[in-house]
């Protein structure tokens, strides 16, 4: 795969004003980790171009994240859904869904698992991978798009009661395009789901774990709260964690009647710039820690 990069400003504020937060990431895999000085958000910049990411996740990305998806799947069961579990506590399944779009679906376990719950509901999933797809259409499951950026949502206006974008949207090239496209094809009623990492509590090490190539952004409850409210879109639901995940940030989302201003402030990236700092201060030291005591034992041997 022949990598090629692309320059990009701030998806939320338009600004080119970053800092560089670090050039490492998971599986050793160079990155550019950035923050906008203006309003906070996160994101890769300089990153891969389209085609060089989509054939990363057509042909290489299962081998990397999801090994052994296919062989798992079947084995979550509907008591362990966490978008019913997190939505049902606040009222929100009020309803039976009919029509359920999954962004991003892999083999299909949230959709596997609504299928359980809601037996004659309409289910549908855009998907790059061509294992997972396979597996989608022997469950039944329609395969609309490989690419959420195609023009899918043309011949679905009004249709989805509830879309989910777990673990998604961080994975976006232009989530804003996306977010329209979502805003067109949920009924007036419905809900959109989305969970992303909390980059306000990242887990373990940032450079060999938290960053990676494939996720483009990095969000927080301000950075998110300001990109839906470009799109006119209004958070019903907002969880920093729970037991089902500490460090995930997840909001559940309505189409807003009227128009919803972005809340643009330095202060948000001083917040989050500060948590990655401290957080790569706590890393080395863990790491340089191991690379003592890795030395004491090779001297030993020796």
């Amino acid at each position: 795969m022949k990598e090629v990069f692309e320059n990009v400003k701030c998806a939320v504020c338009g600004s080119a004003d970053t800092q560089l937060v670090t050039k490492n990431g998971q599986f050793n895999i160079p990155l550019n980790v950035v923050l906008c000085k203006a309003c906070g958000l996160g994101y890769l910049n300089p990153r891969w171009d389209e085609n060089t990411y989509f054939d990363f996740y057509s042909n290489t990305y299962d081998s990397y994240y999801r090994p052994s998806l296919i062989k798992e799947i079947n084995t979550v069961t509907p008591s362990e859904n966490i978008i019913y579990k997190r939505l049902k506590k606040v009222n929100l399944f009020t309803k039976e869904f009919d029509s359920i779009l999954d962004i991003g679906s892999g083999a299909g376990e949230n959709l596997l698992n609504f299928q359980k719950l809601y037996p004659n509901a309409e289910l549908e999933a855009i998907e790059p991978s061509h294992e997972a797809q396979a597996h989608l259409r022997r469950n039944k499951i329609n395969v609309i798009s490989s690419d959420a950026n195609s023009d899918w949502e043309l011949a679905n206006d009004k249709k989805y009661s509830l879309i989910i974008l777990r673990h998604v949207l961080e994975h976006f090239l232009e989530p804003r395009l996306v977010l329209k496209k979502i805003r067109k094809t949920l009924t007036d009623d419905g809900i959109l789901y989305i969970a992303v990492p909390n980059n306000l509590n990242p887990k373990k090490n940032l450079e060999s774990f938290w960053f990676r190539v494939v996720h483009t952004y990095y969000f927080n409850k301000h950075s998110i709260y300001n990109l839906l409210a470009l799109e006119k879109l209004e958070i019903v639901l907002l969880g920093e964690g729970d037991e089902m995940g500490p460090n995930e940030l997840f909001v559940a989302v309505r189409k807003a009647n009227t128009e919803i201003k972005p809340k643009i402030s330095k202060k948000h990236f001083e917040k989050q710039i500060n948590v990655f700092s401290e957080r790569l201060k706590i890393d080395n030291k863990l790491v340089n820690k191991l690379k003592r005591v890795a030395s004491k034992f090779i001297a030993k041997k020796i």
